[in-house]
């Protein structure tokens, strides 16, 4: 295979946080050629100028992918039904359910075409722009991505909730079925916090602490929450990537963002 064949067929994957952007490549044919790498942002840099500094430093600056794919780990999103779907009302619609005044935002969605909704987010404009700089870029937003996982491994159980944990930021959807009937998040500092956000929700919801299933997925805070929130609930299951991932070179790299796995793995 020449080197330019080999290029075009290596998906450039790339995370997005306020703490740092991650960049993975990867050839689906090829398990071995997984790379990846993190950057930690510079609080004294704006988004952009940090992703400038990241894309020089990662090397992969002036090569063709077959694809680019990038995941704005944020934790404002709306949803709109999908009949209601129409790219002119994004902004005005997200702006109603967050505080965009002096935000330059590019706001973004992620049609949802299995649940019948379009989830809405936002990335700052000026790095949005760096970013389509690479390529013809694909926007997820993390949601989007959990709720692309459910449905790619669907569950017998007609009720659950699935938690997802990254550092301090919590994600929530709540299946009847194949069905969402709660997307939420939230900051919480402590476990305690988390745990009592938890608990409280299935209790709103009415979800049964003793049959219906509580999947928990992300970094080692949910780890934490899932020792703590065993006392509680008795159908816990902690996601383990590793056995989703066991031919892939995923498993053998540390602390890489479930998001982040889940997008490569939906492929």
């Amino acid at each position: 295979m020449n080197k330019d064949t080999t290029l075009l067929s290596t998906t450039l994957s790339i995370r997005i946080s306020t703490d740092g952007f991650c960049f993975c490549t990867y050839d689906s044919q090829r398990p071995e050629s997984v790379r990846y790498n993190y950057y930690e942002c510079d609080s004294s840099l704006t988004l952009a100028l940090n992703f400038d500094e990241a894309w020089k430093g990662s090397g992969l600056a002036g090569m063709q992918f077959n694809a680019v794919q990038v995941i704005v780990a944020t934790t404002e999103f709306t949803t709109v039904p999908g009949e209601y779907d129409r790219k002119e009302d994004y902004e005005q619609l997200f702006g109603s359910c967050f505080d965009i005044r002096d935000r330059r935002l590019k706001v973004l969605a992620n049609k949802m075409s299995a649940q019948g909704m379009a989830v809405l987010f936002a990335v700052d404009e000026e790095l949005y722009r760096r970013v389509c700089e690479i390529g013809n870029v694909s926007f997820y937003s993390t949601v989007s991505i959990l709720l692309g996982f459910l449905a790619r491994y669907p569950r017998s159980e007609e009720r659950y909730m699935l938690a997802c944990y990254h550092g301090t930021n919590s994600y929530l959807i709540a299946m009847e079925g194949e069905r969402p009937v709660l997307m939420n998040s939230f900051g919480a500092e402590n476990i305690d916090d988390q745990l009592f956000y938890l608990l409280s929700i299935l209790s709103e919801l009415g979800q049964s602490q003793e049959t219906d299933a509580l999947l928990l997925c992300g970094d080692r805070s949910a780890d934490a929450v899932h020792m703590a929130v065993s006392r509680f609930v008795r159908n816990v299951e902690r996601i383990n990537p590793r056995e989703l991932f066991r031919s892939n070179l995923l498993n053998k790299i540390e602390n890489i963002p479930f998001d982040l796995q889940a997008l490569i793995l939906c492929e």
